[in-house]
């Protein structure tokens, strides 16, 4: 459960929100005002966040409810988060808490194999299709050749959620703690246009200075193939290290 408390911590720490450790509890505030206290019920070793309002209005609470959890949710992405519910009321103060139940693969990699071709299969194609094929080939190499480096890297990153961000590092062997892994996290909750994410990524290549982190950052960009973030990875160690030759 230490663990998952930690996970959490850092997650919070590496976004946006303001974090405050006290007596064994978080408390999270964000851009709104909007604050929430998260701790670990002993009795059930089960994690909750704790939101208290003012508000007297059942349905400026429920919009101010909507906003807390999609927040909370942002922040820490690698845990699914209830729905609040009222646990108590009086004296013009309304409490709601929600629970906070990490992902299990946070704590397991997990090899995937899709499939594999038999020796010497091949594929063969009508003749109609097999001109479609190709035409579509073509296409999409003329597609391919139009975008920017950033261009490409946002439409990469945009093929996939917070949850399979989380499964791709994982796979990367990059340890929950890794600065490398926050620097990523934060460029894909950063992303928009491409303008946006190189700052992001430029910004990020200041914090990688370390020869441990340098080196975790070459290893992944030369022995780890990711299809969705190969791009990203790709403009961060250019940003990090300098363009190679002929790039």
């Amino acid at each position: 459960m230490e663990d998952k408390v930690s996970i959490i911590r850092e997650s919070l720490q590496a976004g946006r929100a303001d974090l405050m450790e006290a007596s064994g509890s978080f408390r999270v505030g964000f851009e709104s005002g909007q604050a929430v206290y998260i701790y670990l019920e002993t009795h059930d070793n089960s994690i909750t966040a704790r939101f208290e309002t003012k508000e007297a209005d059942p349905e400026k609470r429920r919009h101010e409810l909507q906003a807390l959890h999609k927040s909370l949710s942002r922040e820490i992405s690698l845990a699914d988060i209830s729905e609040f519910a009222e646990v108590s009321s009086g004296n013009k103060r309304f409490v709601y808490t929600a629970g906070i139940c990490m992902d299990e693969s946070v704590f397991f990699h997990e090899t995937i194999v899709f499939g594999e071709r038999q020796p010497n299969e091949v594929d063969v194609l009508p003749l109609e299709e097999e001109a479609s094929f190709s035409n579509g080939l073509e296409v999409a190499a003329e597609s391919t050749i139009a975008l920017s480096p950033a261009e490409e890297a946002i439409e990469s990153l945009e093929t996939i959620d917070a949850k399979m961000l989380r499964q791709s590092l994982d796979m990367m062997n990059l340890r929950r703690s890794s600065n490398v892994r926050m620097v990523l996290t934060r460029i894909f909750r950063s992303t928009g246009d491409p303008e946006e994410l190189m700052r992001a990524i430029q910004n990020e290549a200041g914090k990688i200075f370390s020869l441990g982190d340098q080196e975790e950052l070459q290893m992944i960009k030369t022995i780890n193939a990711n299809e969705h973030l190969a791009p990203v990875i790709e403009l961060l160690h250019e940003e990090v290290f300098g363009k190679t030759p002929g790039s």
